[in-house]
């Protein structure tokens, strides 16, 4: 029941979200006309900012599922 409570939480943080709908767009449609950019990173240093690499991964996710339903 834990995991419910989690995701409840989880689902009224984005619902309250101020989305910057503009931003948002601009970047998505960079990423659409120009592809993925490639990056390539030292091991070191993907492990020393991992938890800011997987917080910008997610913010990235929930920003294109929020595009997907405006």
């Amino acid at each position: 029941m834990v995991e419910h409570a989690v995701l409840n939480e989880k689902m009224q943080e984005l619902v309250d979200r101020s989305w910057d709908t503009r931003a948002i767009n601009t970047w998505f449609s960079k990423l659409n006309t120009e592809g993925i950019p490639r990056k390539t990173l030292l091991k070191e240093e993907v492990i020393a900012g991992k938890e800011e690499i997987l917080d910008r991964v997610q913010r990235k996710a929930e920003e294109c599922e929020f595009l997907s339903h405006s």
